[in-house]
């Protein structure tokens, strides 16, 4: 399972490309998820209600990982280790990275937080 962090789909919009056709080439490969601050991240964003409905219907056709109190509790531990070890990570990187652990899967990235915690498989580009 892969979650595809917003960075990604930040960048993809900003430059004009069409996130879901861009995914599709890697979705035989990969089971695409996101979670709902993926989710809210990159449709608040969206300029025009238009274009917000289709990015949304195709965060629709992926996997998507509740956020359960079992993901919260673990969220709160991967915060404390982290700051112990002094880094500060955002909240909403550290759920991403849970919800990622937690099914066994990895993030894909640009953002240099997510290589501060620990067991978490980070990549840059689309594993083959």
């Amino acid at each position: 399972m892969l979650l595809i962090d917003s960075c990604i789909f930040i960048e993809h919009l900003r430059a004009g490309r069409d996130p879901a056709q861009v995914f599709a080439r890697h979705a035989h490969n990969h089971d695409l998820a996101t979670c709902g601050v993926i989710r809210c991240e990159v449709l608040r964003g969206m300029r025009t209600p238009k274009a917000r409905a289709a990015l949304a219907a195709y965060f629709d056709c992926l996997l998507y990982i509740p956020t359960l109190n079992n993901v919260w509790e673990a969220v709160e531990n991967v915060l404390w280790e982290t700051d112990r070890r002094g880094f500060k990570i955002p909240l909403t990187d550290a759920l991403i990275a849970v919800c990622a652990m937690k099914t066994g899967g990895a993030v894909l990235t640009h953002d240099r937080h997510f290589a501060a915690i620990s067991g978490l498989r980070v990549f840059s580009e689309f594993p083959e």
